[in-house]
């Protein structure tokens, strides 16, 4: 069953439900008209409330596939989601399709698409992450520069949406740091994502991946060997855990 079907089937039981109840079997003669509307706004309410779960699980398991970069998954779920939201919220869920452009590292065809993006109908709080998104775009793309000074831009408001917001753009400025050659900066603005990651197991193994990278560049063998084994223990499968077996084995 689509999530737009779920989510009809979850808004109307509830009003089903008053309906046979209190035209059925419980006539307004028993209770007044008074209890027929309270009711009638209470079934109406549940309806709401059910449907709004439906839909939020669905977003937490494209969130989940997308922290396991499981793709086809996160694809399945993407199509639910962007059924449901075509007639509003488009750009938005614009935003779910590019992150699996990001886990699949087509980065420019993830940059184009967010550069084509309204922000304006996307709201205030959606525009730091979506720089966010670019900026790690442009550092994949050979650009960390311009990368870092994107980030530091909306880096304020990332703190304030939260630490899972803080630590994508400390991500950034971590792995940034590492391209630009500057290994020891970007040391321990990773472990500090690699620390927060919690089950963000794709955050935490690119993290982990970066840092080997990192403590290889500075010479320190011991702790990129330790660095590519936590990347691999967070993701095996991913592409950063597949990276760091390469660089171990």
């Amino acid at each position: 069953m689509s999530l737009r079907n779920r989510v009809r089937l979850m808004a109307i039981a509830p009003i089903v439900l008053w309906v046979i109840v209190n035209v059925w079997f419980l006539p307004s003669e028993h209770f007044g008209s008074g209890w027929m509307l309270l009711s009638a706004f209470l079934a109406i309410f549940i309806g709401m409330l059910l449907a709004q779960l439906v839909n939020r699980r669905f977003l937490n398991r494209f969130r989940l596939a997308i922290a396991r970069e499981d793709i086809p998954a996160a694809r399945r779920l993407f199509e639910g989601l962007a059924d449901f939201y075509r007639w509003r919220g488009r750009e938005v869920i614009k935003t779910y399709g590019i992150n699996i452009l990001v886990i699949e590292e087509r980065h420019q065809a993830a940059l184009d698409e967010l550069r084509a993006l309204d922000v304006k109908k996307i709201g205030q709080k959606g525009i730091p992450f979506v720089k966010s998104q670019t900026a790690w775009c442009l550092a994949q793309l050979g650009d960390p520069s311009e990368a870092i000074d994107l980030v530091h831009s909306v880096l304020p408001q990332m703190e304030e949406m939260g630490p899972d917001y803080l630590a994508s753009a400390q991500l950034v400025l971590g792995v940034s740091n590492f391209l630009l050659g500057n290994a020891a900066e970007a040391v321990p603005q990773l472990e500090k994502v690699y620390a927060s990651a919690r089950d963000q197991t794709s955050r935490k193994a690119t993290a982990a991946f970066y840092l080997g990278e990192s403590y290889t560049a500075l010479n320190q063998p011991a702790e990129a060997r330790r660095a590519y084994q936590n990347a691999i223990d967070a993701l095996p499968n991913g592409r950063a855990g597949i990276r760091a077996l390469d660089r171990i084995s």
